[in-house]
């Protein structure tokens, strides 16, 4: 067991650090990790104005060959990935890395505008036994091809079909359910409710799914077991929600 791992951090750049990398470098380094913090795009995300461009392969397979000269990687965070041919060189500079994975499928801004052009497929195609799915109840309908996931139960019956394509665990996100803040976590033959109170968030503490996805990466790196590093992670967003501090 680690108690600094180094976690790889795979996400879009967004300068104010509300969400992406710089979200995940914080949140990392809160819980006493070491944060390797690689962007996979840039984007200005303002009132009015939004890019996003991404980062080239080269420099993407660069930057992993690097970190992994300097030490082992405990764990692997994958935020934003903007396309099949960055995917495909991250996973490339990743081969034989031996490390949990928690991949967090975000394909668009809490706006609506598009990050990524990846497909459920891809997402669907990063299934293995260490790789724990972190999707949100829409994004959870997306990958499934579903017409929406609202319930509690509705979002168990999602976990486990997406367990069964062959993930090590599936936690869909409930944060965004009017009825609670309920998660449902779910491992081949399981299923767990992560309850929670419903915490009021101001505008400016955006990125609550990208710092749950980074502080999971932590405790699994730790080497806990998937159900404690989840409830871990979610009280370290409880408490972002209720301070404003990493």
């Amino acid at each position: 067991m680690s108690t600094s791992p180094r976690v790889l951090l795979l996400a879009g750049h967004e300068p104010t650090g509300r969400a992406g990398l710089l979200a995940d470098a914080a949140t990392v380094r809160a819980l006493g990790g070491a944060p390797v913090a690689v962007p996979t795009a840039q984007t200005a995300q303002g009132t009015a104005t939004f890019l996003t461009e991404a980062t080239p392969p080269r420099l993407l397979r660069a930057q992993i060959a690097a970190a992994r000269e300097l030490g082992d990687l405990h764990a692997v965070k994958l935020g934003v990935v903007p396309d099949a041919t960055r995917l495909e060189a991250l996973r490339e500079a990743l081969e034989g890395v031996e490390a949990w994975w928690v991949v967090d499928p975000v394909v668009r801004t809490s706006k609506g505008q598009p990050l990524s052009r990846l497909t459920a497929r891809h997402y669907l195609g990063l299934a293995g036994p260490r790789v724990v799915l972190t999707p949100n109840l829409d994004e959870a309908a997306w990958l499934l091809g579903w017409p929406a996931v609202r319930t509690v139960d509705e979002a168990a019956e999602a976990g486990r079909e997406l367990v069964a394509r062959g993930f090590g665990a599936v936690l869909v996100k409930g944060g965004h359910r009017e009825s609670g803040a309920v998660d449902v976590l779910c491992v081949p033959g399981r299923v767990r409710l992560l309850t929670g109170r419903r915490l009021a968030r101001s505008p400016e503490r955006r990125g609550t799914g990208c710092r749950f996805a980074s502080a999971l990466a932590v405790e699994l790196g730790r080497g806990r077991a998937v159900e404690l590093a989840a409830r871990r992670a979610k009280t370290y967003v409880a408490r972002y929600l209720r301070t404003g501090t990493s």
